[in-house]
């Protein structure tokens, strides 16, 4: 999801309505607050050897301690603002940084906004490391793809072969 898509998503809901972050099973703290919006080019290269660019958008929130949630319409505001003044962030994809009680920051995913009774709800989703190689062939349904040739197990392709030695274009 990109925030050009969380906009427009949380646009079509009622703006009165408490905006709930959930990770974890349980909502964030009530008086969350939204610290950082950050937008960055990155390239990578992954185990099996393949280059790859993105766009990327980080949302970074501060659990709360406060009595209410945020209201859909003030998020939006701060989104719109946010995305007239840093145009770029609008098309990358959207990664959450946020740590429950503000220790141990995370990683997360968003989920699609839902309105339930007179709340909207965002469930945030934990990550995870993959290796690239295996979750391409994995989703291709391919059996092999280079160093991760005979296996569909995250990861596995950077196991030392049996004879000790790194497999060729394994883990460049």
């Amino acid at each position: 999801m990109t925030l050009a898509d969380l906009l427009s998503e949380l646009k079509a809901l009622h703006a009165d309505s408490a905006l709930v972050f959930e990770a974890n099973g349980e909502p964030i703290g009530a008086g969350y607050h939204v610290t950082e919006l950050r937008h960055s080019e990155s390239t990578g290269i992954d185990c099996g050897g393949t280059v790859e660019r993105w766009s990327e958008a980080r949302l970074q929130l501060l659990d709360g301690a406060g009595d209410a949630h945020m209201r859909v319409g003030k998020f939006v505001g701060i989104l719109e603002q946010s995305l007239t003044r840093l145009p770029a962030l609008a098309d990358g994809s959207v990664m959450v940084e946020f740590a429950p009680k503000n220790v141990g920051l995370q990683l997360m995913e968003l989920g699609q906004p839902i309105a339930r009774d007179k709340s909207v709800f965002i469930t945030l989703r934990a990550t995870a490391a993959v290796c690239k190689p295996a979750h391409r062939a994995q989703s291709s349904g391919a059996a092999t793809i280079g160093c991760c040739e005979g296996t569909t197990a995250m990861g596995a392709c950077c196991a030392p072969a049996a004879d000790g030695m790194q497999r060729d274009a394994c883990c460049a």
